[in-house]
């Protein structure tokens, strides 16, 4: 790693990545990776997330691969248990892994996209707090970074699944820093816009120029979509001591989608 190219403001930190195998998540690793950084990628996919290992090893950063179903109370407390046995500490965790529903209005919402998106975007991101934070106050302190989304600020055509597991995940970081921030566990949130993506890059262009929300952050002060690298800089910034008075808040990464 070019040490000219990067502060290691988390040098020697152990950080856990959900969902780290692609997009948003890849980002992430990299970037804590760069900046020193020992990191966990914790995929459901592990071919994916051997890929954001061999990146990050190119760049002589250090990583390893973890398969993870972050529904599974069993895969969550695998994750934590091998990271602390690995590297003997959880100093930063990023939850991040999180899926899409059915796109449609709430009274065409199926059980079934109910549960799965509340299953992954929100009951993941409790298993995993609730496995870290012991080991964080065991060890004197730590990071808890939530990802969250425009559509935890406000309503979008994400749809009532989706919009309502992210406003909780809001309301989790509130939680957690009120809860810890005292005995120096930082809980913070962060409310991406629309980010390119290769899930979004794939989609048709039929279906970009028809949806709202892509059309609205085009109107938005940025007038584009975000790059998964401005949401990865973020993300470690606020691991770092330099975001040490952050508490409880979340920071929409958005190019101002939520101003208007």
């Amino acid at each position: 790693m070019n040490s000219e190219e990067t502060t290691l403001k988390l040098q020697n930190k152990v950080a856990i990545v959900t969902g780290g195998g692609s997009g948003l998540g890849r980002a992430m690793c990299i970037r804590l990776a760069r900046d020193g950084a020992r990191v966990v990628v914790a995929d459901l996919n592990l071919a994916a997330a051997r890929d954001t290992v061999a990146a990050i090893a190119a760049e002589q950063g250090e990583a390893v691969a973890m398969q993870a179903d972050v529904a599974r109370r069993e895969d969550v407390e695998r994750v934590a248990r091998d990271t602390v046995a690995r590297f003997g500490a959880i100093d930063v965790l990023v939850n991040n892994a999180g899926i899409v529903g059915e796109f449609v209005k709430t009274a065409e919402v199926s059980d079934e996209s109910w549960d799965r998106v509340l299953n992954v975007n929100l009951k993941s991101i409790f298993f995993f707090c609730r496995q870290a934070i012991p080991q964080m106050l065991k060890q004197g302190g730590g990071v808890i970074i939530n990802i969250a989304s425009t559509a935890g600020l406000v309503a979008t055509t994400a749809g009532i699944e989706y919009t309502a597991a992210k406003h909780a995940v809001v309301g989790i970081t509130k939680e957690i820093a009120y809860e810890y921030g005292q005995q120096n566990i930082r809980a913070v949130a962060i409310a991406p816009g629309v980010i390119m993506t290769p899930m979004i890059e794939n989609l048709p262009k039929e279906f970009l120029d028809a949806s709202a929300d892509f059309q609205k952050q085009l109107r938005a002060p940025s007038g584009r979509p975000g790059r998964p690298e401005e949401v990865a800089s973020v993300v470690s910034f606020l691991a770092s001591d330099d975001a040490s008075f952050i508490h409880g808040n979340t920071l929409a990464v958005d190019g101002g989608f939520t101003l208007f």
